[in-house]
This record gives C-alpha cells, sequence and structure tokens, in this order.
C-alpha cells in the first residue's frame, strides 16, 4: 500500500490500511454473491462492446474493475478513481487505470466519455450536501445513453431489530448526523438520480444476511459489514457515542453474539438508471 495525501475535502470515516484493505476485497465478494448472484452488473441488458469505456468511481481497492477486466474484451477502457490511492491494488490490467479523483469533481476530460459506471457504499464517503453534486458529475461524464449502477445499504434498518443492533444503530446515525454524512442515502438514491436527470430508474433491494445462523455466508457478512462497524471505531470515540475504543469493541462483540443468533440483515438497494440519449 502506499500513503498518500488524500484529496482535500476527504471525509471518509474509515482507515485505510492492510486489514481494511483485505476486508474491502471480501466485502466485494460477499456483495457479488448475495446482492449480485455472482455477477458485477445488475442490468443484464448492459454489454461491453468495442469502444466501450467503464467507470468505478470511489473504487476502494479496486477490486471490481480488475474482476471486470479480467471477463471482459481487452479492448474495453476502464478507469478506477478515489480520493486517495492508499489501497490501491498493485500492478492491475493493462485496461485498468487508476485515478486519484473524487465523485464530486471529476476530470473535465471525461465529459461525455463512459458508456457504463459503477459506484457502491459511498454513505460514509460523501456529505449529505455531495450527493446531488457528484450525482450531477457522473451524469456529466456519462455519453448519452449510458448507464450508472450504484449500491448502498439502508444502515438504519437492521431487521430484526435486537437490543444491541439498535444501540449500535443510534450511535453511528448520530454520529453520522453530526458529521454530515447521510446515513439513509440508500431509500434517495432513486429519486436523487432522477432529479439530476437521469431516466429509466429502476430500484431493487437485496437483503444483506449477516451471522452464522445464515452459515458461510453470514460470517462473510459479519467480517465484512461488522467490519466495517468496528473500523469506525476511532470516529465513534472522537465524537463521543463511546468513553473508549474498549467499550465499542465489547459492544461490537455483543452485537456480533446478536447477529449469530438471530441472523440479522440490512437491506441493499441497487438502483440503475439511464442519461437520457
Amino acid at each position: 500500500m502506499t500513503n498518500d495525501v488524500p484529496l482535500s475535502g476527504d471525509k471518509y470515516v474509515l482507515p485505510r490500511n492492510e486489514s481494511e484493505f483485505e476486508r474491502l476485497n471480501l466485502q466485494h465478494k460477499y456483495i457479488a454473491k448475495v446482492v449480485f448472484d455472482g455477477k458485477l452488473v445488475f442490468d443484464k441488458s448492459i454489454k461491453f462492446d468495442d469502444k466501450c469505456c467503464v467507470l468505478d468511481s470511489g473504487t476502494g481497492t479496486g477490486i471490481w474493475a480488475i474482476e471486470l477486466a479480467n471477463g471482459v474484451p481487452d479492448f474495453v477502457e476502464i478507469h478506477a478513481c478515489d480520493v486517495s490511492k492508499a489501497n490501491f491494488t498493485p500492478d492491475p490490467p493493462n485496461n485498468v487505470h487508476f485515478s486519484v479523483a473524487s465523485v464530486t469533481s471529476l476530470p473535465p476530460g471525461w465529459s461525455n466519455k463512459f458508456d457504463f459506471i459503477n459506484q457502491r457504499f459511498l454513505l460514509g464517503s460523501l456529505l449529505a450536501d455531495d450527493w446531488h453534486q457528484a450525482l450531477s458529475e457522473i451524469y456529466k461524464v456519462l455519453k448519452p445513453g449510458g448507464a450508472v449502477q450504484l449500491v448502498e445499504f439502508d444502515a438504519r434498518s437492521p431487521a430484526p431489530e435486537t437490543p444491541v443492533h439498535a444501540q449500535v444503530r443510534d450511535a453511528v446515525w448520530r454520529v453520522f448526523d453530526a458529521l454530515g454524512l447521510k446515513y439513509d442515502v440508500a431509500v434517495h438514491l432513486s429519486e436523487m438520480l432522477e432529479t439530476a436527470g437521469f431516466v429509466s430508474v429502476v430500484e431493487e433491494i437485496r437483503r444483506l444476511p449477516l451471522g452464522k445462523t445464515w452459515g458461510e455466508i453470514g460470517v462473510q457478512g459479519t467480517i465484512s459489514l461488522g467490519g466495517s462497524l468496528r473500523n469506525v471505531c476511532g470516529v465513534m470515540v472522537k465524537a463521543g457515542a463511546v468513553s473508549s475504543k474498549e467499550e465499542y469493541e465489547n459492544l461490537m462483540d455483543k452485537l456480533e453474539e446478536e447477529w449469530d443468533i438471530h441472523g440479522n440483515n440490512y437491506p441493499c438497494y441497487i438502483v440503475c438508471a439511464r442519461k437520457p440519449l
């Protein structure tokens, strides 16, 4: 991993280190299986043909872009951007191009460049006021007729709503709200895309299983999403939501015990849309 200086305005609440690199890659496999039925693109009508250009926005490690490159012809040009390069996978395929760029300010040279854009799980990255600007930028860099795929989970709505789960949910919600992050963005994606000018907006909800009750996939969910909750510990302590790292880790231990017993899940929203021709 490289230690660079992220772009100004970077509000990411998770760390950028080896542990988070591994968690993000496991989370990708988990999401691909439970949300996308083992695929990378939800809309089955999407085809990656000659001169096709793709963007993975908020790419993290770049795992989505790299796996796409491994499954499409070499002539498909794939760009992957993030506000920091600290978690970029070294030595990507030749047709994957990493860039340090924010979705709220994409390079001017990318206007009308992309046929398809993927973006997922930025609820801990974008301020509430940034989302409309981000979707405006996505609209700008898509070709007319191009498609966007957004994926976010609704962290407010665990099912079942068990006591510790509700306690952690409410604490994180308060902190995100204090930081200006849009904790409920998943349920507003469709209307925000329509406001930004997109058409053919389609929304589907899948469930993210958590805990041993769901078998191996539930264990992956605990490591993936539970890991992300554990990794916001520093933000939780700094904001005063908990008194210490030890208190928060003890709370997370109890939460994962609940998941194992009750088989909890989060709703995950997949929203697809197109830029008008």
